[in-house]
């Protein structure tokens, strides 16, 4: 019996943890997608950083990149990490008329899913 109470207790004290460190951090889930003249680009989030970027351009092969993201404590800046390669942008979240939308460096992403 006492096994299991602090089996118990482990478990609801390692869930307390994960659900504190997961309401700390800024996170985005789903796709978003924008289309422009020069191709669509597609983000998709995960809640545990995980981002996949695919851009369509009009001719050529589709770019795929895999990576991660963070959003800053103010929420205002976005860094995503694909290799060894680190980007920092200005980030917002929009709705507009019921849509939701993230911004980043100005360009409206539509959520789709």
């Amino acid at each position: 019996m006492k096994k299991v109470v602090s089996t118990v207790l482990v478990c609801v004290m390692l869930i307390s943890c994960m659900l504190t460190l997961a309401s700390c951090s800024k996170m985005l889930m789903g796709k978003y997608e924008i289309e422009t003249i020069v191709g669509d680009t597609t983000y998709e989030f995960d809640p545990f950083g995980k981002v996949t970027r695919t851009y369509e351009p009009p001719i050529g092969d589709d770019v795929v990149d895999e990576g991660k993201y963070k959003i800053n404590d103010a929420g205002d800046k976005i860094t995503f990490t694909f290799g060894d390669d680190t980007e920092e942008h200005k980030f917002a979240t929009v709705e507009k008329n019921g849509v939701k939308y993230i911004e980043i460096d100005g360009l409206l992403y539509e959520k789709v899913d």
